[in-house]
């Protein structure tokens, strides 16, 4: 059973009300009896019935105490003289003034059931707002972890291939006049390996992509287009290709998927002698 389904069907005020079948009384009672659940959020609906009952309670005007005295009087009268008994409405035979008090009070009683409902409601929307807001601030927590243990790796590798006598550092100046741009390539002529971080590129725009260049005897040579994510210059990519001899590296702005030979060219640098 979906307890909370069940909760939320509204049985448990209808069987508080009174307004069930024996045969449905009879299905409430055991599921009752089989779920702890059950028992407590009934024992609280009857608990807010009353509550609000007794809350809002009006003692009922003198007339009307009048018509249920006379009301029961003429019932003992007919009970003694008639063969079977007869019920007596409360409501006197020209309609005015006379209220059914044991249906206002069940109207009350669901007034006060659906209120309480409404609070609980509110208070599970709160609490689910309270979850997301937690998991929202989890998640954040979790992509700084990220961050940091990405700027923790380069970092160490920054110190790692400084370290290394045979690496080079070339930095990549901006070829766009009047946009200050910049990357820096780590470069290890002896093994070919070759690291890039975008110090300050802009993120291309949609449909275009960055690619990379070496100048190997004055021709451009790919080295394959760049991922977006090269933009964040706390990553550090490894270029998949590798080079071991160069005069210069070079970025350009391509469409995507890249080009054979450069477009626009963004930054430049020059391999040192």
């Amino acid at each position: 059973m979906d307890i909370k389904e069940y909760i939320e069907s509204g049985i448990l005020e209808a069987y508080a009300l009174g307004a069930l079948t024996e045969k449905e009384r009879g299905e409430v009672d055991a599921n009752v009896a089989l779920y702890p659940e059950l028992a407590d959020e009934l024992s609280a609906i009857e608990g807010a019935m009353q509550h609000f009952v007794e809350a809002t309670a009006q003692d009922p005007p003198a007339y009307v105490q009048e018509n249920i005295w006379d009301a029961i009087q003429q019932q003992s009268t007919v009970n003694e003289t008639a063969t079977a008994p007869r019920i007596i409405p409360l409501n006197s035979t020209d309609g005015t003034n006379n209220i059914n008090w044991q249906r206002a009070a069940i109207l009350i009683a669901l007034v006060g059931s659906m209120v309480v409902n409404f609070i609980l409601w509110s208070q599970r929307n709160n609490a689910h707002d309270e979850q997301l807001a937690l998991q929202q601030n989890i998640d954040s927590l979790k992509k700084q972890q990220q961050n940091l243990a990405l700027q923790v790796e380069h970092f160490n590798k920054l110190n790692e291939m400084t370290a290394d006598t045979a690496m080079q550092t070339i930095v990549m100046q901006s070829m766009v006049k009047g946009h200050p741009m910049a990357a820096t390539i780590y470069w290890s002529k002896g093994n070919g390996d070759a690291y890039l971080t975008a110090n300050s590129l802009p993120m291309p725009p949609a449909g275009m992509q960055y690619q990379m260049w070496v100048i190997q005897d004055g021709k451009p040579v790919s080295m394959g287009v760049l991922p977006n994510k090269i933009v964040d210059n706390t990553t550090m990519q490894k270029l998949a290709m590798n080079v071991k001899t160069g005069q210069a590296f070079a970025i350009s702005l391509e469409k995507e998927g890249g080009n054979p030979t450069p477009t626009q060219v963004y930054v430049l640098g020059k391999v040192s002698s």
